[in-house]
């Protein structure tokens, strides 16, 4: 088996409008033309409907047209597409790559957090689920995941390779299982399939995650690939919550290179997830990895045709989460719209939403402020507005407000866009999840000014990194892809990957990605003097980071003997970021 060269594996990740692939060409794929707005699909003899960082976004974006599709819809497509579309020699694959919570007022404001909306998501008839980070977080967010991995249900079909469970008597046990083998129903494909979470390090004490080039190693790993040697599978299938593109630890690439050695002529292929961009990969001649964006924007279709030859064919789209392409894709008339399960589930979710007062009016936003659509700078990023409105707003009673501030957050705490219109319990979800609590350090200027350039150099914040972090500015995607600037479109994806520029089935005006870095912050001195001291203010969510920093700016000074850890940082206290934005945008609504 050839692999494609490393420039190939190692590639800027296909986020909108990025790089792609030197010497890859567009596919002809004017056949899958249907209609002047939406490219169709091409059904092989095995497909997949990938899912992934949905976050609780199960009710549809409300402010979103081009997303109008809830979680009901999606049940009737899957069901509606496979009857349609499929015929007695071909099989679809349904496939989840976690992260279910954090990111929405129907998930997020129950407790514990997703208790309802995990029933709603698990009415999907998954053949292959995992978990994602955000489901490690808390105890109480594993344990009710834990109990999807063994439910009935899903018990057989929940797969985490690299993820144990810590039982009730402290021994550590599989999230699920460790691998799945299985026969596909119409063409008898057999397949291999293995999960793995990215090395993440921030779970709780319930949890483990191993890393993934570590569990390979071990004994079960080994076992497992004796007995399925390559001829007796004919699919190795890799899923999990893990990028498809890594610029700093390449996981995917790196797992990729020790399968292909123990499998050099099987059809691998690789559903991934967490940083939330459309993403699509060719890593050899029989191996494609795709990435299925986020929020329920987005969901993945992936085909093969020829998995048992020598020559396999993969196709891969985009589908917008809107009841417009669900229709299409699934070719249903308006007789037969919505299955009954279908519509049982979106009653279901409208019922959610009132009894937790989603819709309840807090004020109203006069404009789009956008996570990176528009550059940082600008008046209509949401980053400018927090760190120029919001975050000044911030008080405490317990320092001495004579001394100057900086105020600094992780860009990964803010989840998305904020749009014109209502802004509602739910918003507060959608934009700033998280409940933060403030702490600070008293610090030389010389030091706290150096520490937003410090972490923005470094890599991601681990774990809640903000999409599109390793996307491209908008002088390298130019020479990409051409930008579609038809003012009759709507605004969203236009996906540069491996297979080229036209993946996503709707064609919309492009929106441009810009840079976001690791932190922000709002500065507020008293005077510049670099000995004066100033309080440095941060979520405690970055405090680990923060220490590092300052440690190491000190340390580079010449200041051996200046050491900061948990015990420098104090509490700040004050209102959080939810509730600074709440307090606002009230205040600009009267």
């Amino acid at each position: 088996m050839k692999l494609l060269p490393k420039l190939q594996l190692l590639a800027v990740p296909g986020s909108a409008l990025s790089l792609q692939h030197p010497f890859l060409s567009e596919p002809n794929d004017a056949s899958e033309i249907s209609s002047p707005y939406i490219r169709d699909v091409r059904v092989g003899q095995l497909n997949f409907l990938h899912t992934t960082d949905t976050h609780g976004w199960l009710g549809s974006h409300l402010l979103q047209p081009d997303y109008d599709a809830d979680w009901g819809d999606f049940v009737s497509f899957a069901a509606d597409f496979k009857r349609n579309r499929l015929d007695e020699t071909q099989d679809l694959l349904l496939i989840d790559t976690g992260d279910k919570h954090d990111g929405n007022g129907l998930s997020d404001a129950t407790t514990p957090n997703g208790f309802e909306t995990t029933r709603i998501f698990n009415e999907q008839d998954y053949d292959l689920m995992t978990l994602g980070n955000h489901e490690l977080y808390l105890p109480e967010n594993s344990v009710l995941e834990y109990s999807t991995a063994t439910s009935a249900k899903f018990k057989d079909k929940y797969v985490s390779s690299n993820v144990e469970f810590i039982n009730d008597t402290g021994d550590p046990v599989p999230f699920g299982n460790k691998y799945r083998y299985f026969e596909t129903q119409n063409s008898k494909i057999r397949v291999l399939a293995f999960s793995f979470m990215f090395n993440f390090r921030r779970f709780n004490n319930r949890t483990n995650v191993v890393p993934p080039m570590e569990e390979v190693s071990k004994n079960w790993f080994k076992e497992v690939t004796k007995k399925y040697s390559e001829g007796k599978v004919d699919l190795i299938l890799v899923f999990g919550h893990m990028p498809v593109t890594d610029l700093e630890d390449f996981e995917m690439v790196k797992l990729h290179h020790y399968l292909r050695n123990i499998y050099p002529d099987t059809v691998i292929q690789y559903f991934g997830g967490h940083s939330h961009i459309r993403d699509y990969a060719i890593l050899d001649e029989k191996a494609t990895a795709l990435q299925s964006g986020r929020f329920a924007e987005t969901l993945g279709f992936l085909s093969i045709d020829n998995v048992t030859y020598e020559n396999p064919r993969f196709f891969r789209r985009y589908i917008d989460f809107s009841k417009r392409s669900f229709k299409h894709h699934s070719k249903v008339n308006k007789q037969e719209i919505g299955s009954t399960k279908g519509r049982e589930i979106s009653e279901r979710i409208k019922h959610l939403r009132k009894k937790l007062n989603l819709d309840e009016v807090i004020g109203y936003v006069p404009q789009n402020y956008y996570m990176s659509a528009r550059p940082l700078q600008s008046e209509d990023n949401i980053y400018h507005l927090i760190t120029h409105k919001i975050l000044p707003r911030l008080k405490s009673h317990h320092t001495n407000t004579s001394i100057g501030r900086y105020i600094m957050i992780n860009t990964g705490a803010v989840r998305y866009d904020l749009f014109k219109g209502p802004f509602t319990l739910d918003s507060e979800y959608i934009v700033l999840p998280f409940a933060n609590d403030w702490k600070y350090l008293e610090l030389p200027n010389r030091i706290a000014s150096k520490v937003e350039a410090y972490l923005n150099k470094g890599p991601a914040i681990a774990s809640l990194a903000p999409p599109h972090t390793a996307a491209p500015y908008v002088a390298n995607s130019l020479a990409v892809c051409p930008i579609i600037r038809d003012p009759a479109l709507t605004e969203g994806y236009t996906t540069a990957d491996d297979g080229g520029c036209k993946g996503d089935d709707i064609k919309h005006r492009s929106q441009i990605q810009y840079h976001i870095p690791n932190v922000v912050q709002n500065v507020e001195l008293k005077s510049t003097g670099p000995d004066d001291v100033v309080h440095f203010i941060f979520y405690s969510f970055l405090q680990r980071n923060v220490l590092q920093a300052v440690n190491k700016i000190a340390s580079d000074e010449g200041n051996q003997n200046l050491r900061y850890d948990e015990s420098s940082c104090e509490h700040y206290g004050g209102s959080s970021t939810k509730v600074l934005l709440r307090e606002y945008i009230k205040e600009i609504s009267r």
